[in-house]
């Protein structure tokens, strides 16, 4: 394999900390005596989980072997109740939407800032969140902080909003693991006041793909932790993999200490350097009050987004996470050398640029059109139409880009305009 690949999981395919996983099959246990069991841990994994909840600074954490969506569907179910209204972000991925089939939710969207310049969407306005706070009774918040792209929100503010308001903050804090680790980093949502927070340990801090925590605020006080005990194991394996259970245990434990924080600021300063170089070749970087550095959202004038990629994909063999028509993602994490940063680098230097392209202003999604509820989509019957017939009828299907995983359609939702770009020849409508 010798592609380069600055995208998920970090890890980079190498052994970062720990020993274990030179003899995986020989820590692939079942719940034999003095194992534990994940779903009602009361001896080792509960031990490893308070551990976690100290340094995170939560109430309480839930080692999560099926990945953050596991989390995200476990907190939706511990604090909502059927009928509940919920406001999302609309940039939540689509394990919210999901989340509210199994909630039974009925779901407000709320449009995030976006920035045309770059392609993508940024910070939540508090604001414009207070306003629509007050336009209903909502019984919970759920937003994605940061973003695909790094890009954190204010989430002290928005915090004190949803508690004036007594609503519950549920974070997507998937790509924000590291937060934890270093004061160069936005402030973990947790410890900004979020009620709930879900973090994915592959994406960013070196974890084997699937590992993942959930985190509970001490801010709960009306919701008993065995209620989001009995959430995590409806949609929990019972069956969790012990090698993933080390791995979460061993990840924490090397971010937390003297090795993996020094490691992160060594990846930090790197970053730092590299940036430095590039900006004198024309190379600009996404930055913000809130954005995590690892996530390396670039562009360069004279290049769309899509042919920067190309040409390093084709030329360099570099693999970029995501792109668009003005920008790439390169995300990096535990497990990101700096020869694989030096390789980015001096790719980047070399790629030739034609003075004579401007960069594209970016088109975003329309805010929806919701005609029925996800939980009423689940058994709709439908039927397929051309897509020239499509317009203004009621989608029984998500379209979606992957990465990132946001709708930009989903079932109960009117099909506007921009969505026809996105439509295959058949659709599936409701009837």
């Amino acid at each position: 394999f010798d592609r380069i690949l600055f995208t998920t999981p970090s890890h980079n395919q190498k052994q970062v900390f720990g020993k274990y996983l030179e003899s995986f099959y020989n820590i692939d246990f079942s719940e034999i005596d003095g194992f534990d069991n994940l779903s009602n841990p009361k001896g080792p994994i509960l031990f490893a989980q308070a551990k976690t909840a100290e340094i995170f600074g939560a109430k309480h954490s839930f080692f999560l072997t099926q990945g953050a969506t596991t989390g995200i569907l476990a907190a939706m179910k511990a604090i909502i109740r059927p009928g509940d209204k919920i406001l999302v972000a609309r940039n939540c991925h689509k394990s919210v939407f999901n989340g509210a089939i199994v909630s039974a939710a009925i779901v407000h969207w709320f449009m995030p800032e976006t920035n045309d310049g770059w392609g993508i969407y940024t910070q939540i306005d508090p604001e414009k969140l207070e306003k629509s706070l007050k336009n209903a009774k909502y019984r919970a918040f759920i937003m994605t902080s940061p973003t695909y792209e790094g890009v954190s929100s204010d989430i002290e503010k928005i915090s004190q909003i949803c508690k004036k308001n007594n609503v519950y903050l549920i974070v997507d804090e998937a790509h924000g693991t590291l937060h934890n680790f270093s004061d160069k980093l936005p402030k973990p949502a947790i410890k900004q006041g979020a009620d709930v927070s879900i973090n994915s340990l592959h994406k960013t801090a070196g974890a084997l793909n699937q590992c993942a925590i959930l985190n509970v605020s001490e801010n709960i006080k009306d919701i008993e932790i065995d209620i989001f005990q009995k959430a995590v194991n409806i949609f929990q394996t019972t069956s969790p993999s012990y090698p993933l259970l080390s791995n979460i245990e061993a990840c924490i434990g090397y971010l937390n200490s003297q090795k993996g924080k020094i490691d992160l600021e060594v990846l930090l300063e790197d970053i730092e350097k590299l940036k430095k170089e590039l900006e004198r070749y024309g190379v600009e970087f996404y930055e913000s009050e809130f954005h995590d550095p690892t996530k390396m959202l670039i562009r360069k004038h004279g290049i769309s987004g899509f042919d920067l990629s190309n040409a390093l994909s084709s030329e360099y063999n570099i693999e970029d996470e995501m792109n668009n028509s003005v920008s790439c993602l390169y995300l990096t994490g535990i497990g990101t050398m700096k020869s694989k940063l030096n390789k980015l680098k001096n790719a980047l230097k070399k790629i030739y640029t034609n003075p004579s392209y401007e960069f594209e202003r970016i088109d975003f999604q329309p805010a929806p059109i919701t005609k029925l509820q996800p939980i009423q989509t689940f058994n709709q019957n439908y039927i397929y139409v051309g897509k020239e017939l499509a317009l203004n009828k009621v989608s029984n299907k998500i379209i979606m880009p992957y990465p990132p995983g946001i709708g930009l359609l989903y079932p109960g939702e009117v099909i506007q305009e921009w969505h026809i770009d996105y439509l295959e020849e058949d659709v599936e409508i409701m009837v």
